[in-house]
């Protein structure tokens, strides 16, 4: 890779410091960034949670050294931000906005810093704001927006450990190893990759007799402490759900490689996928060289996680949100790879083109209703899909919160009572909007398992309570399930508003048995 995307060696001049070029393409880049972040700040603001984003809020609300599905960190974050900002939809997501928007910057420096060009690296920066998968989740707050934070500054700390010779990065990337693990143990791969990249190299393999890459390693241990205590007492439980139950019923075969491929070039956009290929090609044929590009590690951070998980895919599903901790390193490959012999390509255009499109149409979904009639009907099926019905996605649930309280309240006038559903999303759902925030349950099994709700709910201590029943299901689909459980049961008519974003079944039910 020559011209712009040349690495700087070690004739060539210092850098100017970060920033102070003062050039259209910084200027660019930061008019770019402070706009998709303030995009990104208003739909946070504006969406009513994703079951999952309550469901983290749960975690917050509930803190522990770990948790049934996940390490804690997506749960000790939301306990610190809504103990300062209070129970909101903003406190919830005002990380994961914050934490992408710091992504791109991160990316934005490693770029100039192994350029040493301000065009290239807003160029970078630019490719990596587009994708699909960094704008959503910028929005969202998932226990992968920790994990690629902890990955683009572990990234960044490699690199000036490995290449610049900085020893106090070993110290910085270590206690990266250990934010990506407490996040999701899919945090492994960055680890995994800066050996495998120390290893690989004949360059950097000296690196490995000093004691930097081992302080990284003893810091990453430390951090798994706590969820190691945590499953101890609790049958190994996040281990069990990640390797095994997550798994179970997902057989092997070619289509899972297909969906892992499709999910990429979504959340990638297809030309950014395609373009993915000969780019991280590229940069692990570097390895073999006796001094390789600075290219290649980016490369390789990149081709870890998403050409392992490529492999994995052939014996299990894959999640296309799976490989986001390389996703900075992949926009920088690609940037590097498309612009290689110096003037911006046909091909960068056309990939970041793709993805800026494709998140735009993605951005638009809620707005749409908005624009369209009051009495406009999908053409399609337009008996049962109207208008009215899309915007409701985009209201929030808090009328159904209300009237659930309501009908607590006065159950208790009578007799203790809980609330519960059949499922942990749900459930967490209406807790967050119901006022006062009680402590909303999980009774039975299946799909919709309850998961941590399990382990925060003691069936023996609820014998004799009464309960209010919340379902998105009619109430003779769940009649037999509620009688199995309780002496009698009663729905309540169903008052909600047509403003109501969350249409639910609510049922009154007396005398609870303790069966779970």
């Amino acid at each position: 890779m020559s011209h712009i995307a040349t690495p700087l060696t070690a004739d060539r001049p210092s850098l100017p410091p970060y920033g102070k070029e003062s050039n259209a393409w910084d200027r660019a880049f930061w008019i770019l960034l402070a706009t998709t972040t303030l995009l990104r700040l208003i739909y946070a603001r504006t969406l009513p949670l994703t079951g999952d984003e309550a469901y983290l809020w749960e975690w917050g609300r509930h803190p522990s050294l770990s948790y049934y599905d996940h390490p804690p960190m997506a749960g000790w974050i939301l306990w610190l931000m809504t103990s300062v900002l209070g129970n909101t939809v903003l406190a919830i997501r005002i990380t994961g906005v914050g934490i992408i928007s710091a992504v791109v910057l991160i990316t934005h420096r490693l770029a100039w810093r192994i350029s040493g060009s301000a065009r290239f690296a807003c160029l970078a920066g630019l490719l990596l704001m587009g994708i699909p998968l960094v704008e959503i989740g910028g929005v969202l707050i998932t226990p992968d927006t920790p994990l690629i934070g902890a990955g683009a500054l572990g990234g960044y700390f490699f690199y000036l450990a490995a290449e610049e010779g900085d020893r106090r990065a070993w110290w910085g990337l270590g206690l990266c190893f250990g934010a990506a693990l407490l996040s999701k143990f899919l945090g492994a791969a960055l680890p995994a990759a800066c050996f495998g990249f120390l290893i690989l190299s004949k360059h950097h393999r000296p690196l490995l007799r000093e004691p930097g890459p081992y302080i990284s390693l003893a810091l990453a241990a430390v951090s798994l402490v706590p969820v190691i205590v945590w499953n101890a007492s609790n049958e190994w439980a996040t281990f069990v759900y990640t390797f095994s139950a997550r798994h179970s019923g997902a057989g092997a075969g070619l289509g899972n490689t297909a969906d892992y491929l499709l999910g990429q070039s979504l959340g990638l956009s297809p030309l950014v996928l395609l373009f993915a290929f000969p780019a991280l090609a590229g940069g692990f044929i570097g390895l073999r060289g006796n001094r390789m590009t600075r290219w290649a590690l980016p490369a390789f951070l990149a081709l870890v996680p998403y050409g392992g998980l490529l492999l994995v895919s052939i014996l299990t599903k894959v999640g296309a949100h799976w490989p986001a901790a390389g996703l900075p390193f992949l926009a920088l490959t690609v940037t590097a790879y498309l612009l290689r012999k110096g003037p911006i390509s046909s091909g960068y255009v056309a990939a970041a083109a793709s993805a800026w499109v494709l998140t735009a149409l993605l951005f638009l979904i809620p707005v749409i209703p908005r624009l369209l009639p009051d009495d406009w009907e999908y053409p399609l099926r337009n008996t049962k899909v109207k208008t009215a019905q899309l915007r409701k996605l985009t209201i929030s649930p808090s009328d159904s919160g209300k009237r659930i309280s309501a009908v607590l309240e006065e159950m208790k006038a009578d007799n203790a009572a809980f609330v519960f559903t059949r499922s942990y999303a749900l459930s967490s759902l209406v807790a967050f909007y119901t006022p006062g925030h009680p402590e909303v349950t999980v009774l039975g099994g299946g799909s919709s398992h309850g998961r941590n709700h399990f382990l925060w709910f003691e069936p023996e201590d609820y014998i004799g309570h009464d309960g209010v029943f919340v379902s998105y299901r009619d109430f003779s689909r769940e009649r037999e399930f509620l009688l199995a459980r309780f002496d009698r049961v009663e729905p309540v008519p169903d008052t909600a508003g047509e403003d109501d974003g969350l249409r639910l079944t609510v049922v009154r039910c007396f005398g609870y048995s303790g069966k779970r």
